[in-house]
């Protein structure tokens, strides 16, 4: 859990944020993944056993891959279970926190070949030194811009944005589909 910045107030969470905060869990996706993994492994395992023909794979080479595949299906279960624990522990404590700063860093990263990850990095007024980090989605990372103060409030566990404002912009995860529209670009 990410330490809450000295400057911080709290507030409780709404019920339209607790249940956006409940859709966010990732358990229908990281079942859909393992689900995924179990039918490439119904489609590897023929192959292997194809491929231990006298000229093949050795079964200590069969040996290898199933086990690799297997600790591949166990960090899938693992990620997707941590994630889902913070998003409950936030959506259990039933607050939020609220801190005043300005947005330091943006970087993006789409280094596993996915969707570009948006980040906003945001030193807090009166906090450490160190910035909070936040995932962002597409439409307000684009909504902002580096040296913006903000006014933000989210969730200690999980790190979820569940309102952001500057001068010219506001968000919410209640109003996730207007997030884009709000300030012009």
């Amino acid at each position: 859990m990410a330490a809450a910045p000295s400057a911080a107030k709290t507030e409780p969470l709404s019920e339209c944020e607790r249940g956006r905060l409940a859709a966010r869990k990732m358990g229908g996706c990281g079942l859909v993944g393992m689900l995924a993994c179990v039918a490439s492994i119904g489609g590897i395992f023929p192959l292997v056993v194809v491929a231990l023909e006298p000229e093949g794979l050795s079964w200590g080479a069969a040996v290898a891959i199933a086990f690799a595949v297997v600790c591949g299906l166990g960090l899938i279960a693992f990620v997707t279970a941590n994630a889902d624990d913070r998003v409950e522990a936030d959506a259990a404590a039933g607050i939020k926190l609220i801190v005043t700063g300005r947005i330091v860093q943006m970087p993006t990263d789409s280094s596993d070949g996915g969707p570009p990850s948006r980040c906003l990095w945001v030193a807090v007024d009166g906090g450490a030194s160190r910035p909070l980090i936040f995932q962002a989605d597409e439409a307000l990372y684009r909504a902002v811009r580096i040296d913006d103060a903000v006014r933000i409030a989210y969730v200690p566990n999980s790190m979820t944005i569940i309102q952001l404002r500057t001068a010219g912009y506001e968000y919410s995860i209640c109003d996730e589909g207007e997030a884009g529209e709000k300030r012009p670009e």
